[in-house]
């Protein structure tokens, strides 16, 4: 008789410990930045709808010194070391708000997400000319 509740408490200790261990490593602390994963060099990996695919460059993201919200991603879209697109973050996900970049002659905007320690994200361009619309990743090799 003894031996049966201590296997049942024995059961449930290991159910217990289970579920404490899992834990989703793209789950926000409640206290933390969500920023800071964002941040830091990344390689670009995306394909447009009218260029294809194959593109594959180094993008560097900063936060935005003058939101601490928003981060300031460096030579997106390929335009240069020079240009910088800005994007909002909540939690998981960055939010691209159209935007003119390049000497105001490209208009842009798009959204992403981080998951699984890469940025998936999709965006437009229009440059007045062509729209054309861009999937791809960020990662760190």
């Amino acid at each position: 008789m003894e031996r049966k509740p201590k296997l049942l408490l024995l059961f449930l200790f290991t159910i217990l410990i289970s579920f404490v261990s899992c834990t989703d490593e793209d789950l926000d602390d409640l206290f933390g930045d969500p920023v800071e994963k964002f941040l830091g060099t990344w390689r670009c990996e995306e394909e447009g709808t009218i260029h294809g695919g194959g593109w594959n460059y180094q993008v560097i993201i900063i936060r935005n010194p003058e939101n601490s919200a928003e981060i300031l991603i460096q030579n997106f879209n390929l335009q240069g070391d020079s240009e910088r697109a800005r994007a909002l973050i909540t939690g998981n996900n960055m939010t691209i708000p159209r935007q003119l970049i390049c000497d105001d002659t490209i208009e842009i905007q798009g959204s992403g997400s981080f998951r699984n320690g890469q940025i998936n994200f999709s965006y437009s361009t229009n440059d007045s000319a062509t729209l054309e619309n861009f999937t791809g990743r960020f990662y760190k090799p």
